[in-house]
């Protein structure tokens, strides 16, 4: 068995497509029936691919908003551009899986394309797997939220990453 077994399940693509389909739903909610762009998908994954940071992030209040967590907790900013880089593969591979498996589509626009998470809920076998998992999707559906009402740009200065 591999050392770093455990990291290596929650870094897998099927967990993650379900927890980027909860950071789109919880985006097109909070964010008039918009869709996350590719950026913000990739900046969600490297967060919650972290676990410091998702600890943080599912223990604050959804109108705190990611500006005042990047200022009141920077361990989230910490080592960004490196966690991105690292998360990229991956994320790239969870958003194929969840347009494949049909809880993902992917549209077309200006510039980057977006995600829209379909449904309103998650089939009922992943919805049963979520139990085990539940800090990363509430730190997905905060992400989600905040990145609805915030500038991508002045996010992407205030982590220092660069695309």
């Amino acid at each position: 068995m591999r050392e770093d077994h455990e990291e290596s399940i929650l870094r897998n693509p099927a967990y993650l497509a379900c927890l980027l389909w909860n950071l789109a739903r919880s985006f097109s909610d909070n964010g008039s029936g918009r869709s996350p762009n590719l950026t913000h998908m990739v900046i969600g994954t490297s967060m919650l691919f972290h676990a410091a940071s998702v600890e943080k992030i599912r223990a604050m209040k959804f109108d705190s908003g990611l500006l005042k967590a990047l200022s009141d907790v920077p361990e989230l900013v910490a080592g960004g551009q490196t966690r991105l880089e690292a998360a990229l593969p991956t994320c790239l591979q969870a958003l194929q899986l969840g347009v494949a498996a049909g809880i993902i589509r992917r549209e077309s626009g200006d510039g980057l394309p977006t995600f829209l998470a379909l449904g309103t809920n998650l089939p009922k076998a992943l919805r049963d797997a979520e139990a085990a998992t539940g800090p990363g999707i509430s730190a997905a559906r905060r992400l989600g939220a905040w990145f609805a009402r915030e500038d991508l740009a002045i996010v992407r200065g205030r982590m220092g990453v660069r695309f």
